[in-house]
């Protein structure tokens, strides 16, 4: 056996640090939204050769991105952190997890009863990982001070009358995260969201690159909006002893499959464009694919730039994921109807149910808010496929059934001002067809509510029009290490620092 060693002057020049990723081969555009298909990271480090750009040479299906680049995306970036009843340490071993550079806000809508705050427990963990050069802020989502911000800021909407506290739901806790971010801050040019229910924490870690990667891979904000969804490798369950590496969710598998009858090919290729993505290449139209095309419909772990997430409708409880895709839609549809250059000039492929100015009125039964806007600059949707499997605490039949049938219900009621989408196949047919096929399905499966004989219809707040001004007038003052927003900084020797660029310090 032989062996041969590169003499010194032979060795090339590597670099270690850098994450290996596939690079989405197809894409399906509508007017200004494009939605690629999965990506998958191939190695979490890896070893290339140190030359200009972001993929390896002579492999242009793949990306590589250096440490330096996916740290500089990571510094921008603030990761939101909502729970509720997950155990102290799941949610410490999630944070410890987060890369140093990103912003934490974490949203806790835990109980809050008398001599059993678990809250006051989770301001403990903040404050001490303050003390590692962590940036943290940590908000109760039924804080009064966070209701009042709200109020005054014009989203009296999210108030529960009951106790005049945010409502409960993950989205609204999301939103609230939306908000702070926005607000305290603004030098952060993306949004990520992890669940806190994660029992393998270091996935954490890959997640928040992945988001990075995707970031790194996509126009500056300035120029594209980018939304990046993840699918975990694998959802393990326990089996009769054994460990079964599920490949989709119960309910991520029903959302999913509907999603992906709404965005399938089909119509003039004009006005429904599925191409390659490579910059530079010519389009090739497909008809057909071997594998679902939509795998992230309730994608928790998502990140976005911010400008994005200030704009999208936000819906209520769980169906925030899945209403991603149909207000996205909504908003592309409008930009072309309304004469707005799409790019490929294809004209209005959703056909409004009344005669009404579909440029600017949302007919969205679920909606509170009067108006949506069409697109004003394209919007990427990249969906990535991680390495780590997701552990978390199971859920009950009847819990799975509340989330696919609030996630299916968002695409129903979103779909009813339109009633077809031209295509070229008889799958999915048109929107009226398809919303028809999605209520028998939850007909047969359990998914209607018996008090309204159809599926829920949950509510949606655009976070654009939150005054943020008001927002942060408001909860300023709370800032500090014992008030409503707790903050979390290592002063670094300094008797005290401002936060975000803002004229409110804390003391350390």
């Amino acid at each position: 056996m032989s062996v041969t060693v590169l003499a010194p002057q032979q060795r090339r020049s590597r670099q270690n640090g850098n994450m290996r990723l596939t690079r989405p081969s197809r894409s399906r555009s509508f007017g200004l939204l494009h939605i690629d298909e999965e990506a998958q990271v191939l190695e979490l480090e890896t070893s290339y050769e140190s030359r200009a750009g972001t993929h390896r040479q002579g492999s242009s299906s793949e990306a590589c991105l250096s440490g330096q680049i996916l740290d500089r995306v990571l510094s921008e970036m603030v990761i939101v952190v909502p729970c509720k009843d997950e155990q102290l340490a799941v949610i410490r071993a999630v944070i410890s997890a987060i890369p140093a550079a990103c912003f934490v806000i974490l949203v806790s809508n835990c109980q809050r009863e008398d001599g059993d705050d678990e809250y006051e427990q989770q301001v403990a963990m903040v404050k001490a990982f303050g003390g590692y050069d962590r940036q943290m802020l940590a908000i109760h989502q039924k804080d009064m001070a966070a209701a009042a911000a709200f109020r005054a800021s014009g989203m009296s909407e999210l108030i529960d009358p009951a106790d005049g506290t945010i409502r409960d739901g993950k989205g609204e806790g999301m939103l609230l995260g939306i908000a702070m971010a926005a607000a305290f801050c603004p030098e952060r040019h993306y949004i990520g969201f992890v669940d806190a229910d994660n029992f393998n924490a270091v996935s954490v870690n890959e997640y928040c690159k992945a988001f990075a990667a995707g970031f790194a891979m996509s126009p500056r904000p300035e120029q594209e909006d980018t939304m990046v969804r993840l699918r975990w490798s694998s959802k393990p369950k326990m089996r009769d002893g054994r460990i079964d590496f599920v490949p989709e969710g119960r309910c991520s598998k029903i959302v999913n499959s509907w999603l992906d009858r709404l965005l399938a090919p089909g119509g003039p290729q004009q006005q429904h464009e599925e191409h390659g993505t490579r910059r530079g290449q010519p389009h090739t139209h497909h008809t057909k694919s071997d594998s679902p095309f939509v795998t992230t419909g309730n994608a928790g772990e998502h990140a976005m730039t911010m400008s994005l997430a200030l704009k999208l409708r936000m819906a209520a409880g769980y169906a925030i994921e899945p209403f991603h895709f149909v207000d996205l839609l909504e908003r592309a549809h409008l930009r072309s109807s309304s004469g707005g250059s799409s790019g490929n000039n294809n004209p209005p492929w959703l056909v409004v149910n009344d005669g009404a100015n579909k440029t600017t009125t949302t007919r969205t039964p679920s909606t509170t808010s009067t108006t949506t806007h069409p697109l004003n600059k394209p919007v990427r949707v990249l969906q990535i496929r991680t390495l780590s499997p997701h552990f978390h605490r199971p859920s009950d039949d009847e819990h799975i059934r509340q989330m696919w049938a609030t996630g299916l219900g968002s695409i129903f009621h979103g779909l009813a001002p339109y009633h077809s989408m031209p295509r070229c196949d008889d799958d999915g047919g048109e929107i009226s067809q398809l919303r028809q096929r999605i209520h028998d399905f939850a007909a047969t499966h359990g998914g209607i509510d018996d008090a309204t004989g159809e599926l829920p219809s949950p509510t949606s707040t655009r976070p654009e029009d939150i005054d943020l001004k008001r927002f942060r007038a408001v909860l300023a003052p709370s800032l500090g290490a014992s008030g409503p927003v707790v903050v979390a900084c290592r002063l670094g020797g300094l008797r005290e620092r401002t936060i975000c660029r803002l004229d409110v310090a804390w003391r350390q």
